[in-house]
């Protein structure tokens, strides 16, 4: 896995090295600064395959270089860690905002960092494997994953990756951030689009109804991720969450809105279930996440509105 470490301490900088080496990582790239990383990144004969940035920085900091990373093309999809003494909320969700997929907060445990490596080297092996093998047979249509599969969405404000979200509130529980609320919501038709449309189309439609859901959340300042089977999560202070009954008809109403197109082969029609917000439990260990499975599972429960179809 081919790494650029950005970090303008040099002592840090060389300990990550060290560190990275001596888990066996060798092509590490170091940099000084934001600015010296992009030009690192513009020089680069192959591509990286890995970023971890530092945060508070002279110049450029570390949020503002992951969203300059984020905005290449080859670059949209790569895992981004940030490693950082800054671990305040604000910052925390500043940077997963701007696109970072996971935060390690200095002084770093060694074993933590390198667990955190490792699934990024994993993820981005497998997609390694999927790109060689669409390469290898450029005639062959790609494989449509199942519809319980979440599929990449892109440029939609809060939306991230399921796995960025999942390290999101292990932060946020390991920072004893009680607060925090999700509720889920599941748009039952969207089944029926992956049935009849290719893998493109069906992106293209979960992604417009993402971002109708972002719509719906401005001012909650919070996440939101598509977990597969029709199901969104959204994630934030529990205080400003939108509940159901105020955010279901809305919802729905923007989401069947004539003006907004989303394939030929999708007609307007959609309905939605939103459950209501499950918050986490004093009790709940380290690195659970049941506190969202709650939120997925409440969609199930009376609370979870669900409405019928809006005419167009």
């Amino acid at each position: 896995m081919k790494i650029l470490a950005v970090d303008d301490d040099e002592l840090i900088r060389e300990i990550l090295s060290a560190t990275l080496e001596a888990h066996g990582y060798t092509d590490v790239t170091l940099a000084e600064s934001g600015e010296d990383a992009l030009q690192k990144i513009a020089a680069s004969p192959t591509p990286f395959e890995g970023f971890m940035f530092d945060i508070q920085m002279p110049g450029m900091d570390g949020t503002e270089l992951c969203q300059h990373v984020r905005q290449m093309d080859h670059y949209k999809n790569s895992p981004v860690i940030m490693i950082t003494a800054m671990n305040d909320k604000t910052y925390v969700d500043r940077a997963f905002m701007a696109g970072a997929t996971d935060y390690v907060t200095k002084p770093f445990d060694t074993t933590e960092l390198m667990t955190r490596i490792r699934l990024a080297d994993r993820l981005q092996s497998e997609a390694r494997k999927a790109a060689a093998a669409a390469a290898s047979n450029p005639a062959a249509a790609a494989p449509k994953p199942p519809f319980k599969d979440p599929v990449t969405i892109k440029d939609v404000r809060g939306v991230v990756k399921s796995a960025a979200l999942d390290n999101y509130v292990i932060l946020m529980l390991e920072q004893k951030q009680f607060a925090m609320g999700a509720f889920a919501i599941r748009v039952p038709e969207l089944e029926n689009v992956h049935a009849g449309s290719d893998i493109e189309e069906f992106t293209y439609v979960v992604t417009d109804v993402a971002e109708v859901i972002s719509d719906c959340l401005v001012g909650a300042q919070a996440f939101l991720s598509y977990l597969g089977g029709g199901n969104f999560v959204c994630v934030g202070a529990k205080n400003k969450l939108p509940t159901a009954e105020s955010m279901h008809d809305e919802f729905v109403m923007m989401l069947n809105d004539p003006d907004l197109v989303y394939c030929e082969e999708v007609a307007t029609g959609f309905t939605a279930q939103i459950g209501d917000i499950a918050a986490p439990k004093l009790f709940e260990k380290r690195g659970d996440l049941r506190f969202l499975d709650r939120a997925v599972e409440k969609l199930s429960e009376a609370g979870g509105k669900s409405g019928g179809r809006f005419a167009a």
